[in-house]
């Protein structure tokens, strides 16, 4: 499941770090989609990674930072097309998919990333650039904030029964949360799925975000692993690391 990227199946446009620049109404066939920022990227590390046009994703660096973009048809990926391309949640998830990729691959490299919002496009590398060094101190702030750590999501599903057993597992995944919360740098609650867009028998009581060092990774999957435990009667799903997709909150110009 990608936080704040996600639908049933694990995508949705959620919110992610956004560019903004003034003018939005240019006349062009092409347009660069914009996937992450980063200021540790090895060249070799975007090599045969397509994005959401199966286009090659390339590095455009000022300032010191890079922005991970690729060129892409306007009629298909432009601001004019962005409401049929993220039409229904089946494009919204084929589309968050192929944009996750990328960000991955990005991060894969060990550096600190900046994953943007789903459908940041902007007319082309020259702006790019200008957005780059325009807000130079705003992203290497935040880039030093998430750097050596990964996000790790944690759903945690009770019993869809009776008002009573619900209570219990909600006061439960709470208690829970507090003590997850513990081992992170900072944690998130995120809205929980809505029980009529899934299959499943269960009432998701925790959808938990949490920013870790990277070194507590393996501490903080047992801990949630041991914590939802047999005689809770709630079930876990830990699943990890991401790139810091759900604490970019605020961060929008």
């Amino acid at each position: 499941m990608v936080p704040t990227l996600m639908t049933s199946n694990g995508l949705s446009a959620g919110p992610q770090l956004r560019l903004d620049e003034p003018d939005r109404g240019w006349p062009t066939d092409s347009v660069v989609w914009v996937y992450a920022i980063t200021d540790h990227l090895a060249p070799s590390r975007l090599a045969g990674l397509t994005g959401v046009g199966g286009e090659a994703v390339r590095p455009v660096t000022e300032a010191g930072l890079t922005a991970v973009v690729g060129t892409v048809a306007a009629q298909a990926f432009g601001e004019q097309a962005l409401a049929s391309l993220l039409g229904g949640l089946d494009n919204i998830e084929r589309v968050g998919r192929a944009h996750h990729r990328v960000i991955a691959g990005t991060a894969a490299g060990g550096g600190p990333v900046l994953p943007l919002r789903l459908a940041t496009v902007h007319p082309d590398d020259d702006t790019v650039r200008a957005l780059l060094a325009w807000r130079r101190d705003e992203f290497t702030g935040m880039l030093d904030r998430f750097r050596n750590t990964v996000e790790w999501g944690v759903q945690m599903y009770g019993p869809a029964g009776p008002a009573d057993e619900v209570e219990r597992a909600e006061d439960l995944a709470d208690a829970i949360d507090a003590a997850l919360s513990d081992f992170a740098v900072d944690s998130r609650r995120q809205p929980a799925e809505d029980p009529r867009l899934t299959e499943r028998p269960e009432w998701m009581v925790l959808n938990g975000a949490y920013l870790l060092r990277a070194d507590r990774a393996a501490e903080f999957t047992a801990a949630a692993r041991s914590l939802a435990g047999e005689r809770t009667g709630l079930r876990a799903e830990v699943n990890g690391p991401w790139p810091p997709y759900s604490f970019l909150d605020g961060l929008e110009a």
